[in-house]
């Protein structure tokens, strides 16, 4: 049954596990993630669904799930890189009542995930496809396992970073004020790429220091792995205590006026890891 937790207690326990995960390189980084999307309000347009106003009444509601495999390859000797997605998989569409999924089917049963099933695509392009962000700051994928290993020195570069968005960041970025909402809200891109360990543990220090985030236990992500839930500001980060691995990014939205609140965005980091080629799938 979920809980409350001493949030700080746990982030330095993760802090510890982090820092005691082995160091780990390759030629590919690979990932496979889940999401959950929620269908937007939509009316059927010559058989194609078309988003509308968020005031209209909608046709119908769903939510869609499917999984994507991705590759981020290091080109030796060089600074290009090279990526691969493939997917996606194991499609699935859910609605929250029967009343739903009737409408669905008088409306015709339009195709709400897009494309003909799973596909795959190669492509050799500038890293800033994929590049993780902190803010509006790319960081280069050949440079993620440089970041700061030190919590003081983590501390100062992301505090560089924040004072810099403050005053206006690239393509309109508005930086938040609080510092801790600018670090909480970066962390799962830092998580879900090969970071240091040290970097990791470092990460985890920081967040410590942040009386704003709550931590409740006894959670279970939609895939059933047991998390702690780290919530702040409307974002959730769920992650394995055992590991101090992040398990799942979700973003809350306001209620619906019913009452609701669902998730507006879900992904579940169901593998990832270091393999030495494209196409390569890392051991569980």
């Amino acid at each position: 049954r979920s809980a409350a937790l001493d949030t700080r207690a746990f982030l330095l326990s993760s802090a510890d596990t982090a820092a005691k995960q082995p160091a780990t390189s390759g030629t590919c980084w690979y990932t496979r993630m889940r999401r959950w999307e929620n269908v937007m309000p939509f009316k059927v347009d010559r058989d194609a669904p078309t988003p509308i106003s968020r005031d209209a009444r909608p046709t119908f509601r769903a939510t869609t799930a499917s999984t994507m495999e991705d590759w981020k390859c290091t080109r030796p000797d060089t600074t290009r890189m090279r990526f691969r997605t493939h997917g996606p998989l194991d499609v699935r569409v859910t609605f929250p009542t029967e009343q739903d999924k009737a409408a669905w089917r008088a409306a015709g049963s339009p195709e709400l995930v897009p494309g003909d099933g799973p596909s795959t695509t190669t492509y050799d392009r500038g890293s800033h496809l994929v590049n993780p962000v902190i803010g509006s700051h790319e960081i280069e994928w050949k440079t993620i396992a440089d970041l700061p290993a030190t919590k003081h020195e983590l501390d100062r570069h992301l505090r560089k970073l924040w004072r810099e968005d403050l005053d206006g960041g690239a393509h309109g970025y508005a930086a938040a004020r609080d510092f801790c909402q600018y670090v909480f809200v970066s962390a799962w891109d830092l998580f879900g790429v090969p970071t240091t360990p040290d970097t990791r543990s470092s990460l985890y220090r920081i967040l410590a220091d942040c009386p704003s985030i709550r931590a409740t236990e006894g959670v279970r992500d939609r895939m059933g792995r047991p998390g702690v839930a780290l919530t702040y500001d409307g974002v959730r980060l769920t992650v394995d205590p055992d590991t101090a691995q992040l398990l799942v990014f979700e973003q809350l939205p306001t209620a619906d006026g019913r009452g609701r609140h669902a998730a507006t965005e879900y992904v579940a980091y169901e593998r990832h890891g270091w393999v030495n080629k494209i196409g390569a799938v890392p051991g569980p």
